[in-house]
């Protein structure tokens, strides 16, 4: 199953088997080996280091192959050398009379819009389709009159435990990039109040440093929290199952996201979630139905949350079943179909 009979070209970010040791498949790679695994032929690109080798790369992928395919895929995300990739990138494919789907990723595009819509449209606009994988994104895309198509980032549900809970325990689990979109900051001041009590208090913050894990630190240390808080740098998917586990609440402490992978993972695990109401967050999260939420940077009123989860088991499992149905949405037979309905609608 190919369209027309060719290979797909899907452009993204491909990490080299050689990270193994901090390697984790981006949302490309996992599409990619959907369609790979289900007899779709693909050629990609990039797995180059760098933006300008990507960008050279992805080029030079295009130009070479540009006979064995008739459509690509290709991402659109907000900051700016990303989306200059993509401009050069999908201006060459329509040269090339190519047919273009677009997959909107970046969390920082609604924002980035409100200041300049102007190239973001004509990028839009010189798609043959238009994927999001959030409805969030596609109420923003609206607003411009861009219509969009539906298609979740794909995730191998198969491979995540699910672990009943009766009751829960003040141990938290917080895990993306030590930077400033993420906030670790928060978390550890949320950590400060819950300590205070609960003495058997402890959060696990995982992931790998983008430049504020020193201070993150300093900040457990000033308010007395360092001896309680773990930090095991980028985990590997049997390490997050561990932690589910093993701890009780995922907090999601983003300043910018579009559709965190992370929160249907532990909702997938059946580890109940608590997250600010940012971005795309409040499409995925109903409060008190399949997850908990807070306003943007209120540890105050995460702290009361989670204190509430622990004292209301009934109301936990509620939520942990609720949201373990959600994560289904993400299962990859469903997101296949979709992608499967897109290809054959838009075959040459």
């Amino acid at each position: 199953m190919t369209a027309n009979g060719q290979p797909i070209l899907v452009i993204g970010l491909f990490n080299k088997p050689a990270d193994a040791e901090h390697r984790y498949l981006t949302a490309t790679e996992q599409m990619a080996q959907l369609f790979e695994k289900n007899s779709i032929a693909v050629i990609t690109t990039s797995a180059s280091q760098g933006k300008l080798l990507r960008l050279i790369d992805t080029v030079y992928t295009i130009i070479k192959n540009r006979a064995q395919f008739s459509m690509a895929i290709a991402p659109l995300f907000g900051t700016r050398p990303s989306f200059i990739w993509q401009e050069i990138a999908t201006r060459l494919l329509k040269l090339f009379h190519k047919k273009i789907i677009l997959v909107v990723h970046g969390g920082s595009i609604p924002e980035r819009m409100q200041k300049n819509a102007a190239p973001f449209l004509k990028a839009l606009r010189r798609a043959d389709v238009v994927v999001c994988p959030s409805p969030y994104m596609q109420h923003v895309l609206a607003q411009y009159h861009i219509t969009t198509v539906l298609i979740e980032n794909v995730l191998p549900l198969n491979e995540y435990l699910f672990y009943p809970r009766q009751h829960l325990s003040p141990r938290i689990i917080w895990m993306r990039s030590f930077e400033d979109t993420y906030n670790p900051l928060m978390a550890v001041r949320m950590a400060a109040l819950l300590a205070k009590k609960y003495p058997d208090f402890a959060m696990v913050m995982a992931g790998r440093d983008d430049g504020m894990l020193s201070q993150t630190k300093a900040l457990a240390a000033q308010l007395g929290v360092i001896e309680k808080i773990s930090f095991p740098g980028f985990i590997q998917l049997s390490q997050k199952q561990e932690y589910a586990r093993t701890y009780d609440i995922y907090i999601c402490t983003n300043r910018i996201d579009n559709a965190p992978v992370s929160i249907i993972e532990f909702m997938a695990m059946g580890v109940p979630v608590v997250a600010v109401k940012t971005g795309g967050i409040p499409y995925l999260i109903t409060d008190n139905v399949n997850g908990c939420l807070v306003m943007p940077d209120d540890e105050k009123a995460m702290a009361e949350k989670i204190d509430m989860l622990i004292n209301n088991p009934e109301l936990c499992k509620h939520i942990c079943a609720n949201a373990h149905t959600y994560s289904r949405n993400y299962d990859e037979a469903l997101v296949l179909q979709k992608w499967s309905t897109v290809l054959q609608l838009n075959r040459p």
